[in-house]
């Protein structure tokens, strides 16, 4: 190391003494790199090649790179999980950390280090996501003096990791703290930016910087498009050493500015530090809501649910303040927008501190006279909250299915199959029979709807040839005579009819030679045509002039028209 250095200019002075044969490092301050240029290392080299020396200058020449392009060489530290190890022995050399009752053989210091320390879940998850070197050896501080193990490791991990990730977060967006200076970005605008990539990971860049534009400059009325694709070292920049090392670029030239800006797995715990550090330090929560409500608004599909899960996921700052924001975008003509609102539920409800709020709000919305927050209900109960409240979600659905709106709409069928298919099918059965004798259409029409699409389910195998609702009567899940009724139903509407009878003539076809299924689909058809001559009839016209053009050699179609005979007289 080459000591009392404090410009490279001293190097290269009458005075400066560097012995021939020798090589030295300069460690250079981050005020020397921002003043060195390309003279002075030209000037450098030669005073090193007439001397006879090496020097080699080490520093964090990450935002010049594209200034010595050929010139500097990349540092790859080991991995975090390596230093953790080397540095936890190191600490605990010559102890014997296993209460061994012989002489100690130091195999209990590796199985403390290898097992109960670096496999433990959160210290692996925590070094996956490749922490620095220093944050690591502050890890390994907090452990080696107690050697702490099971509860108490577990502990120790769950009160240090979070503050030293809070740490790194306000080191990442307090862009004055870390004595950056960004060429032609202000302050705001970066730190705008790296919120940004944490919100919307896995988006295009320009879609990053778009969004952080209208975060930065939250006080105009219009943001201007963005003009050229942002350059590599531009990019650079924007995300600073710290959020660089956590991020991935992906090349992609599908999108504007060529590339996606993605945290890999193991790094996912930086996301949701940079939100809390937004909320608390440097944003109020009305701006950062009206911020991520307007990226509904104007953003894409993926930009619009990236927004919608912040949304959620912050909603614990401010409850009500983010159930407005909710309401508003409910409120929506845009079907999109509607749909990022009820995810936007799903991820508030998914935390259980605010799983009363949310309830009583759906509460309000599908009892409510207005179709668009109903409308956003069924979504929600579509996109996963069927799995915590079936009950709910049945009762909330009918009032929703009763609305006009829902006529040209699937977002009741959607919410109703999803409790159908997380276990609820004895439960959804009987609730749609209750629907078919509703005096709404619409209501009706919602059950036949929910019937044709169920249909179109098939068991797994080895029973893949069972229609999965004729595998539930087989296992008396559901009852023949409540799957007739929705059949009845579903063959009887105008809207329906078409698909049923086309799926009806399906499940014949993969019943045929089958002994049990076809004994089911019998006993189901004898059921729907009981009583119902239009039914009897149109099932006579379908068996002479459909199926039996397409499917010439099923034999169960003869029982079908024994069927039809027995139930003429």
């Amino acid at each position: 190391m080459l000591g009392g250095v404090d410009q490279l200019s001293d190097l290269l002075g009458a005075g400066a003494s560097l012995p021939a044969g020798h090589g030295y490092v300069v460690r250079l301050s981050d005020v020397v790199i921002r003043a060195v240029d390309g003279f002075t290392l030209v000037a450098l080299a030669a005073r090193a090649a007439t001397s006879g020396t090496t020097v080699v200058l080490v520093g964090d020449f990450n935002q010049r790179k594209h200034d010595f392009v050929g010139h500097v060489v990349d540092h790859r530290p080991a991995p975090a999980a390596e230093v953790f190890r080397a540095q936890l022995r190191h600490q605990l050399r010559g102890q014997c950390v296993g209460w061994c009752t012989d002489t100690c053989d130091g195999r209990c210091l590796e199985r403390y280090v290898d097992l109960d320390c670096a496999g433990h879940p959160l210290l692996s998850a925590y070094l996956a996501g490749e922490p620095r070197p220093s944050e690591v050896l502050k890890v390994v501080a907090t452990i080696a003096p107690t050697v702490p193990k099971a509860g108490a490791l577990t502990e120790r991990l769950e009160r240090f990791l979070p503050l030293q990730l809070r740490e790194r977060a306000v080191e990442i967006l307090d862009v004055r703290r870390g004595g950056e200076e960004i060429d032609g970005f202000t302050n705001d605008e970066v730190r705008a930016f790296r919120l940004s990539c944490a919100v919307l990971a896995g988006q295009p860049v320009a879609e990053m910087y778009e969004a952080a534009r209208r975060l930065a400059r939250w006080d105009f009325q219009e943001v201007t498009p963005i003009g050229a694709p942002l350059r590599s070292s531009a990019i650079d920049a924007l995300l600073g050493p710290t959020l660089s090392q956590a991020v991935a670029r992906v090349p992609d030239s599908r999108v504007p500015g060529g590339c996606r800006i993605d945290f890999p797995a193991g790094t996912e715990s930086i996301r949701s530090a940079l939100l809390e550090v937004a909320w608390t330090d440097w944003w109020s929560p009305g701006q950062l809501l009206d911020w991520l409500a307007d990226l509904i608004r104007g953003g894409l599909p993926p930009v619009r649910q990236a927004a919608a899960g912040a949304i959620g996921w912050s909603a614990t700052r401010d409850v009500q303040a983010a159930l407005d924001r909710v309401g508003e975008l409910a409120r929506e003509r845009r079907a999109g927008v509607r749909q990022a609102a009820a995810i936007v539920l799903v991820a508030m409800a998914m935390q259980p501190a605010l799983r009363y709020r949310v309830r009583a709000e759906l509460d309000q919305w599908a009892a409510g006279p207005a179709a668009h927050l109903q409308d956003t209900v069924a979504r929600a109960y579509g996109l996963g909250l069927a799995r915590l409240w079936p009950d709910a979600a049945l009762t909330q659905l009918r009032q929703v299915a009763q609305a006009r709106m829902q006529r040209r709409n699937n977002s009741v069928v959607r919410g109703l199959v999803e409790v159908y298919q997380n276990g609820h099918a004895a439960s959804v059965v009987p609730a749609l029979v209750d629907w078919t004798a509703s005096a709404d259409p619409e209501v009706r029409l919602h059950a036949a709807r929910t019937l044709r699409v169920l249909a179109d389910r098939w068991a797994e195998p080895p029973r893949e040839r069972w229609p999965q609702l004729l595998h539930l009567v087989d296992h008396g899940t559901i009852r023949l005579v409540d799957l007739a009724v929705l059949w009845a139903v579903a063959l009887s509407l105008p809207k329906t009819a078409y698909r049923s009878w086309r799926t009806l003539g399906f499940w014949l076809d993969r019943a045929d030679r089958q002994p049990a299924v076809a004994g089911h689909c019998l006993e189901l058809v004898r059921h729907v045509i009981a009583g119902q001559p239009a039914l009897r009839h149109r099932l006579d016209h379908q068996l002479h002039h459909v199926w039996r053009p397409v499917m010439p050699h099923n034999d169960l179609l003869d029982d079908v028209q024994r069927l039809i005979y027995e139930e003429t007289r």
